[in-house]
């Protein structure tokens, strides 16, 4: 019989792995399958697994070409319904989570997605995410896979995340989902729990160009230059005095540079 849902977990070498094993076998809803890829992780790392290998309907432990082949690993091998991908080191935030979420309960949505918590400095802070989303709303915001559980069927319609991305391919695998009018449900709860810090923190300039590239990709200038207007009204981009004789800096979505000198400003698109 099919499960109603598989747990992806990819790992390698993750201090925090046991959080994020015990979270699972102690949800009281239990009706999934726990798939693991591991990347070919050390002894300490494989210690912990064989405590949980009695949970663990899946297990591949073996060098792999980054997180999304992991994942798309995971994908392959799911026969759930529904695909949570709690990687290693995330958790989730209670006990009842998984019960709140599907027992006794149906979905038209595709895409069900809830708040978090995540720590940073040991400081453990909520984020809440809008009761409705749209392909807008992902130029320059996201919601989290560890929150979020998506129909396997999407993964066949749409295709398995874009392996020559490294940190974005997740957030543009909902820009597609929004974009084919997929159904976003929105959850009241607070799901999982991680730790701020990960790929995409390591390496804040290839997130950025991998940010820029794929929303050039999706939207429209006309759409992005309405987006950056917004933000300049909001959070508007202030210059010194001695910024304003002569310096560059650029626009929040990374769509243009602005340029002043001596007090006037200039916008000049990217390449």
């Amino acid at each position: 019989m099919m499960p109603k849902l598989s747990i992806i977990t990819i790992c390698y070498n993750e201090p925090r792995l046991e959080d994020t094993c015990k979270s699972i076998v102690n949800q009281t809803w239990q009706d999934f399958e726990w798939i693991v890829i591991d990347g070919g992780s050390g002894e300490e790392t494989q210690k912990i697994f064989d405590k949980y290998k009695y949970r663990i309907n899946k297990f591949i432990s073996e060098p792999d070409n980054g997180r999304y082949s992991a994942m798309n690993k995971g994908i392959r091998l799911a026969n759930g319904e529904w695909l949570n991908f709690m990687n290693a080191g995330d958790y989730f935030h209670y006990n009842n989570a998984l019960k709140d979420v599907f027992e006794n309960k149906t979905y038209a949505a595709g895409i069900l997605y809830a708040n978090e918590k995540f720590i940073t400095d040991n400081m453990p802070i909520v984020e809440t995410v809008p009761e409705s989303v749209g392909s807008r709303y992902f130029i320059n915001n996201t919601i989290r896979h560890q929150s979020s559980f998506i129909k396997r069927n999407l993964f066949d319609k749409y295709g398995l995340y874009n392996e020559n991305l490294q940190i974005f391919s997740d957030h543009e695998k909902w820009i597609q989902f929004s974009q084919g009018k997929e159904i976003f449900q929105y959850l009241p709860y607070i799901i999982a729990c991680f730790n701020l810090g990960g790929i995409s923190a390591a390496n804040s300039q290839k997130h950025k160009k991998e940010k820029i590239d794929t929303i050039k990709k999706y939207y429209t200038i006309e759409q992005l230059n309405q987006v950056e207007n917004e933000y300049e009204k909001k959070y508007p981009i202030n210059f010194s005095l001695l910024e304003r004789i002569f310096s560059i800096k650029n626009s929040k979505l990374y769509i243009y540079k602005i340029v002043s000198i001596l007090g006037w400003k200039f916008k000049i698109k990217h390449v």
